[in-house]
């Protein structure tokens, strides 16, 4: 049965064992995430998400409040229970989750104001899975305002450009942007 508001999926529900819930089966190849995590301090943290394969991404901060969000390909996240409701350094805490069909989104909520210092898509290499690393730096507020504000009136006369993709922080173009 499909809610008015929530998109039908084509999913189907697979058998489950008794006392199991069903899963539901993938209707399409979609990436998988295995394993999320945090590293770092107040000054400078990394996110780091282990993929079944590589993906294209776009990055961008956030203010009032401070978040960052990254823009993916639909993917299953397949994250042990709890992932992302505890923080660490610039990073209160994340979530995660399908946003629409054919995309996901992973949004950052951060102790304060913040760059994109380097965001890329790894390819697996040394037994490492491919992974989705972003890379976190604390700003001051002055300066994040700022340097906000020569962005803005730098990217005034672009048309169509949101403000949101130019009013704080900044974005270093990885592999897979």
């Amino acid at each position: 049965m499909c809610a008015a508001a929530l998109p039908c999926s084509d999913a189907t529900i697979v058998g489950a064992a008794e006392g199991q819930a069903p899963i539901a089966a993938a209707s399409a190849d979609f990436p998988i995430a295995a394993d999320a995590r945090l590293a770092g301090d107040a000054k400078q943290t990394r996110f780091v998400l282990d993929l079944d394969k590589t993906i294209q991404f776009r990055a961008f901060a956030l203010a009032d409040p401070y978040r960052v969000v990254v823009d993916i390909p639909q993917v299953s996240f397949q994250l042990p229970a709890g992932t992302g409701a505890a923080g660490r350094g610039l990073v209160k805490a994340f979530r995660y989750g399908l946003v629409m069909p054919g995309g996901s989104r992973i949004v950052f909520d951060l102790t304060g104001p913040a760059k994109i210092a380097s965001a890329s898509v790894l390819d697996a290499a040394n037994g490492q899975p491919p992974r989705l690393v972003i890379e976190l730096e604390e700003v001051d507020r002055i300066l994040d305002v700022r340097g906000a504000l020569r962005r803005v009136a730098h990217n005034r006369g672009r048309v169509g450009e949101r403000i949101a993709d130019v009013a704080i922080g900044s974005v270093k173009r990885g592999a897979g942007s």
